[in-house]
């Protein structure tokens, strides 16, 4: 593709700060080098710590804040294992509550349930098998990291690293 503009139109100003074309002429879709670089975020976090500690010797914060923060974070806790919701059914139970066309309603269901039956029980029992195939080596992994962790806790902290050899030896 060439650099000049389709005949009969005319070449579009660049937006400002982006280095890009709003039509006409081929427009690049490199940066602009002179467009402000992103958020300092580190800078951001400092400020941010620096100013909850501030806060933490002025004694802003009540005491039970602090200590709920100091309580490890479970996200799933109370919540039913994962175990529960691995199973997948492929037939739910039916009923209805309007009084005149519930039963004619549930009779349709079934019907339809029985003929998709063939082709939703497969699908639903491989998705079980894949849930529990997930959960077991979720579980494994749960295992291998709580050695690791156990081990690295009794391991005795090195004092000194080792000094690194010359290539060659």
């Amino acid at each position: 593709m060439s650099d000049q503009a389709c005949p009969g139109s005319d070449p579009q100003p660049p937006i400002e700060g982006t280095g890009a074309t709003t039509g006409g002429a081929a427009s690049s879709p490199a940066r602009d080098v002179d467009a402000p670089p992103g958020p300092d975020v580190e800078r951001m976090v400092g400020e941010v710590t620096a100013a909850v500690e501030s806060g933490r010797r002025a004694g802003a914060y009540p005491a039970s804040l602090i200590a709920a923060l100091d309580v490890p974070f479970h996200p799933d806790e109370g919540l039913e294992p994962p175990e529960a919701s691995a199973v997948v059914e492929s037939a739910r139970p039916l009923r209805s509550t309007r009084p005149v066309v519930g039963g004619v309603t549930v009779f349709c269901k079934r019907a339809v349930r029985r003929m998709l039956s063939w082709y939703v029980a497969p699908i639903a029992r491989d998705q079980t098998r894949f849930n529990l195939a997930i959960l077991r080596e979720l579980r494994a992994l749960e295992e291998r990291v709580a050695r690791l962790e156990g081990s690295a806790a009794s391991a005795p902290e090195e004092t000194e690293p080792e000094s690194p050899r010359p290539p060659g030896r």
